[in-house]
């Protein structure tokens, strides 16, 4: 049985990260954009650069399929959130915060 006051707290935070999302105009963002945006920012506080293996094998994209993987990153790189960075001939992104 799950306990009353957890599922209320649980909707409260559900509605307010709607609220927030829709605040900073990422309303617009699919589910897994929003996962890959939240592990996108975890890895560029971590580290400036950060590897695309590194991305895909985040905790946050563990549940959708590789393929849906590529196409969210390459999704948030066209909206230009996710910037590609070649550092010594090898593929690194970094955060764009400017544009979200």
């Amino acid at each position: 049985m799950v306990d009353e006051n957890a599922l209320s707290a649980m909707a409260r935070l559900r509605i307010a990260l709607r609220t927030l999302e829709a605040d900073l105009g990422m309303g617009d963002l699919s589910p897994p954009e929003l996962d890959a945006l939240a592990a996108i920012v975890e890895l560029s506080q971590a580290h400036q650069h950060f590897k695309p293996t590194e991305l895909v094998n985040h905790r946050l994209l563990q549940q959708i399929s590789r393929a849906s993987k590529y196409r969210v990153i390459h999704s948030l790189e066209e909206r230009g959130v996710l910037k590609p960075v070649d550092l010594k001939g090898r593929k690194f992104y970094t955060l764009n915060s400017a544009e979200l």
